[in-house]
């Protein structure tokens, strides 16, 4: 009865300090509880604590899992170790799989039979074992390339999307078509946009928009989700901030999108390397500086861009992930070989678990937050 009289916002604040498996559990309690967590104005103050960093560590002459390459998990210290990232529960396949992508909980796998081939794509959940296969992910045409995005954000919708990009070379030009699969019903659209800019950078899915960073130009491409009825992809491009990508001198196209809050947030190296910028969308091309990391105190130097012997300027560090949620920036030690994890409250620098940075240079690390919610379409 006591519980019956605290104000909703009170009930939230007191289950948003429950670690999210527990708090999935406790929703069986009474309707109430049930109730909050499944609003949309409450569901964002629940907690949403990653569990660590996945790779994915190739072994040449021995098979790492059943899968053929294991997929890990660098587990931080309040990460579940319950949940099993080698996807055991994922039938075997001729070839191995690999990882493409991770979205709130989702992973995205797909087979890779030659460098342009793919396959048996697969959208699975390791907090739950659920999964499913895409249908229609055969290989393309010959001199084709086709790139997935996966789409999921439990407080937009519970169902996902997962974008095809599938570029063509015609007569020296590159001709990309854009597909979408909608988990709601499992079907492809027809194609509904297409370009001949290559966005095959850092993405983000916040708020039913998939954000894309243009592989050489300092810009992102902005798409809407669609929904059944749309004959076209609603797309809009934003400018970047920061220094715009030098090709002619520079070879560091690592800014990092990541959100805070629903608010799409921006990280890049200043052009000498010496600090990392962290802004925020304010509004449709404002960018705001919210955060300014200085390196100098991370790495204990003030030289951290050198040339190498392709005649470029690299920086000594990349940007792996950020995650502004928890108040971290991981970093790519390349001088140390070794990933480190940056406060951005105190701007100490600590050595994270340690990774095999070797095995993991095709992949960016990405930042696991389980979902242990259903998705209706791995549920089936």
């Amino acid at each position: 009865m006591s519980t019956c009289v605290l104000p909703d916002e009170l009930v939230v604040d007191i289950l948003s300090r429950l670690p999210l498996k527990s708090l999935c559990r406790i929703k069986c309690v009474c309707k109430s509880w049930l109730a909050l967590s499944s609003h949309p104005y409450y569901r964002q103050k629940l907690p949403r604590t990653p569990a660590g960093l996945l790779y994915q560590k190739f072994e040449r002459g021995r098979v790492a899992s059943p899968l053929g390459s294991a997929i890990h998990l660098a587990r931080l210290p309040s990460g579940d170790k319950e949940i099993d990232t080698t996807l055991s529960f994922v039938p075997c396949y001729k070839y191995p799989i690999q990882l493409r992508g991770c979205c709130n909980g989702l992973l995205l796998c797909y087979q890779k039979i030659r460098s342009e081939e793919i396959s048996n794509a697969i959208v699975c959940n390791p907090a739950t074992q659920e999964w499913m296969a895409l249908p229609d992910t055969e290989p393309g045409p010959a001199r084709s390339n086709i790139a997935f995005e996966l789409c999921f954000d439990p407080l937009w919708s519970e169902h996902f999307y997962v974008f095809k990009f599938q570029s063509i070379e015609v007569m020296s030009c590159i001709n990309t078509e854009v597909k979408v699969f909608f988990s709601k019903d499992s079907t492809w659209s027809s194609c509904l946009w297409k370009t001949r800019d290559p966005f095959e950078g850092d993405s983000l899915f916040v708020n039913g928009v998939l954000y894309l960073k243009h592989f050489i130009l300092n810009k992102i491409l902005a798409l809407d989700a669609p929904d059944r009825c749309t004959q076209g992809l609603n797309h809009r491009f934003i400018q970047l901030p920061g220094y715009p990508d030098r090709t002619d001198i520079f070879c560091c196209y690592n800014g990092r999108l990541s959100q805070s809050s629903g608010v799409l947030c921006y990280a890049k190296q200043e052009l000498d390397g010496c600090a990392i910028r962290i802004w925020s969308l304010e509004g449709p091309d404002r960018w705001v500086v919210k955060h300014r990391l200085s390196m100098v105190d991370v790495f204990g130097r003030d030289m951290l861009l050198r040339t190498h012997s392709d005649g470029y300027w690299h920086f000594d560090y990349d940007i792996r992930t950020v995650n502004l949620e928890r108040e971290l920036v991981i970093l790519d030690d390349e001088i140390a070989d070794k990933i480190i994890s940056v406060s951005i409250s105190t701007g100490k620098g600590s050595r994270f678990q340690k990774i095999p940075r070797r095995f993991t240079k095709l992949y960016l690390s990405l930042f696991y937050v389980p979902y242990y919610g259903k998705v209706p379409a791995l549920a089936r």
